[in-house]
């Protein structure tokens, strides 16, 4: 979280998981919560850094997108 948010006493909505690739999106701040969680292909947490995401997902498209697939990303 960023400073507004932390003096502000904020909680963190959405938790993602890295290793299970799912992003997790809560509705309280207290602990059980109900949450939903989502599955995708691959998982960034907040503290990613864009390298990385370039590395894993953009580079690769762009080898696709050379060779005449069309590709599209979403962040």
């Amino acid at each position: 979280m960023n400073d507004a948010e932390v003096n502000e006493k904020s909680w963190t909505v959405v938790e993602t998981d890295h290793e299970r690739k799912t992003v997790s999106v809560r509705e309280k701040p207290h602990v059980g919560a109900p949450s939903k969680k989502f599955t995708y292909d691959r998982v960034f947490g907040t503290r990613s850094k864009q390298i990385d995401v370039y590395r894993a997902v953009v580079e690769p498209a762009i080898e696709e997108v050379i060779l005449g697939y069309n590709c599209t990303i979403f962040a």
